[in-house]
Parts: structure tokens; C-alpha cells; sequence
């Protein structure tokens, strides 16, 4: 995977340029400064072929010059196209919190705390990764089970306001992941070919 670079951002600028003629018009070079500097620090983190892929997509789509956003939007859509949206994240969560509230009360009982354990860390288990962001351990599952309706109210809240960043990060963390296997694997086969030589 390629790093995204300034004139990576000035040649998508000019795209759009060119298929909207009134799109990023700028009256001084401070101004252009600006407008690539702005749109290189919203995507520098990114690999260079998912923008090039989102820009491209966008534009085939606009009848408007694509915003910044409309880009972003695009690249979180290309990085994690299986996702789920907010709304069906929390519909998992809610559905789980029934159950885990019941089987949580025996964790008070001795002999059925070992039981109990298991039973939430299988629940736990199968929720989204994506979930997962939000519901850090089994004990934040706990916690939000045993929370009144009001409280859940303003849990909820926080949810929505919270899931757009933890994907966001959750998608970038995996990025690297993967750009650190393949640089593993990059690397190997070199080694691989110097001890042929």
C-alpha cells in the first residue's frame, strides 16, 4: 500500500475541477495551500489506492462537486463494506441486554459463578466486532444490562455519538494491520531471496 501524498490531494482537486467547472475555485495561493493541506490531513491516513478508489466512485455518482466529506464517506464504505450501520448495532446490543441481565444475578451465587462467567463471555463473544468497540469487556456488557431505562436512554445517546469514531479507528487500526503483514511478508521474501543468493 502506497502513502498518500500533497500531490496526490492537488491531482484529485483537479479532477473535480474538471468535471465541475465552478468546483474549488480559489482566489490566491494561500487559499490553495489551505484547501490541499485541509484535504491531505483528512485523508493522509488512508492508503493512497482506497482514496483513489473512493475519489473515482464519488465522481461517478456526483452531480454536485463532491465535498470533502462525500470522500470520506466513500473511503469508510470501501474499508469496511460488511458493516453494520449504527442503528443495527444497537438493535444487537439491545437485544443481548435481556439475557445478560438474567444470567448476571447468579453471578451473587457461588456455585453459579463459573457458570455465569461463561455464559456472558459467550455472549460477549458473539457480538460484532464492531460492537465490540463500544462494549469493551464483558463487564461494560454487565454494566449497560443492569442500567435503568433512563440511564439506557442516555447510554444510547452516547452510543450514536460515539460508534462514527470508534469505527473509524477500528478501520484504521485494521489498515495497519495489514499493511504490518504485508511488510511482514514483503520482507520475508526478500530475506528468502538474499539467503537464495
Amino acid at each position: 500500500m502506497q502513502q498518500l501524498q500533497r500531490e496526490d490531494i492537488i491531482k484529485y482537486l483537479i479532477k473535480i475541477q474538471l468535471n465541475f467547472e465552478n468546483a474549488y475555485v480559489t482566489s490566491n495561493q494561500m487559499e490553495r495551500e489551505l484547501l490541499v493541506e485541509s484535504w491531505f490531513e483528512a485523508l493522509c491516513e488512508y492508503p493512497k489506492e482506497v482514496c483513489n478508489a473512493a475519489v473515482n466512485n464519488v465522481l461517478k455518482r456526483a452531480k454536485f462537486a463532491p465535498r470533502l466529506g462525500d470522500i470520506t464517506e466513500e473511503i469508510e464504505k470501501l474499508i469496511t463494506p460488511e458493516s453494520k450501520s449504527d442503528e443495527q448495532l444497537w438493535a444487537e446490543l439491545s437485544s443481548t441486554l435481556g439475557r445478560v441481565y438474567d444470567i448476571s444475578r447468579y453471578l451473587t451465587y457461588p456455585q453459579y459463578v463459573n457458570w455465569a462467567n461463561a455464559k456472558l463471555q459467550e455472549i460477549y463473544s458473539g457480538l460484532s466486532d464492531e460492537l465490540k468497540l463500544f462494549v469493551v469487556n464483558v463487564s461494560t456488557l454487565v454494566d449497560i444490562a443492569s442500567m435503568t431505562d433512563e440511564s439506557l436512554q442516555f447510554e444510547r445517546a452516547r452510543f450514536f455519538k460515539q460508534m462514527p469514531q470508534l469505527k473509524k479507528h477500528g478501520a484504521q487500526k485494521a489498515a495497519a494491520q495489514k499493511f504490518l503483514e504485508q511488510t511482514k511478508t514483503q520482507q520475508a521474501l526478500l530475506q528468502h531471496k538474499n539467503d537464495k543468493k
